[in-house]
């Protein structure tokens, strides 16, 4: 639900400063966050950043169309928050869902997000009138913090400021079937995703690799 507060340190957070400049000409708005917040908390980003911002749905077809508007906006110098999930998505999101998250759950102070580290106000709790239900109090569960492996690029990665290629250890040391860092454990990690459909497959880097 608070995925505004995730762009917001992608494009803003010291360390994004000091990776440098994020080459990113727009966002896609993910489908399941956006049918319950709706469309308007990505505004801010269109107007403030002058990033363009799509929602696209989880269908193969929908994705392919938010690229296209998400284009059509580059071309025109247009920046602005277009809906592909009308079918699910309305500007204000679904009130109900909202009251009901509203009702049991109360924002984090901080959090940290797998290779972004602690994210200010960018993840919930249970309240404590709900406090039976919290597993967090009810079992006494530590956090953990587990950094990523020093060669390990996934926070720059994560940020767009590198791609999975320029990382030393991707598609050598870290692959799919021996993971190393935060992007290549999950199937949806931007280097696992990067690896499965071969796009590091270049001439220099396949000669790396089969040296």
């Amino acid at each position: 639900m608070l995925t505004p507060s995730a762009i917001s340190h992608i494009l803003q957070s010291p360390e994004v400063r000091e990776f440098g400049v994020v080459a990113l000409d727009g966002f896609i708005g993910p489908a399941h966050v956006s049918v319950v917040i709706g469309s308007q908390p990505y505004q801010y980003f269109a107007e403030e950043f002058q990033k363009p911002v799509v929602i696209a749905g989880f269908e193969p077809l929908d994705v392919l169309q938010a690229i296209l508007m998400l284009i059509r906006q580059i071309n025109t110098g247009r920046a602005e928050v277009e809906n592909e999930f009308t079918r699910a998505v309305l500007p204000q999101g679904n009130i109900k869902a909202q009251l009901l998250v509203s009702e049991v759950f109360e924002l984090r102070r901080s959090f940290e997000w797998r290779g972004l580290g602690l994210v200010p106000y960018s993840a919930l709790k249970i309240k404590s009138c709900y406090a039976e239900y919290d597993a967090e109090r009810r079992f006494s569960i530590p956090a953990l913090s587990i950094a990523d492996n020093k060669a390990c690029e996934c926070g720059a990665i994560l940020r767009g400021v590198k791609q999975p290629q320029d990382c030393k250890i991707f598609g050598t040391v870290c692959t799919p079937e021996n993971p190393v860092g935060s992007c290549m454990v999950s199937s949806e990690g931007a280097c696992a995703a990067y690896y499965s459909y071969g796009r590091f497959r270049s001439k220099d880097f396949s000669a790396l690799r089969n040296h």
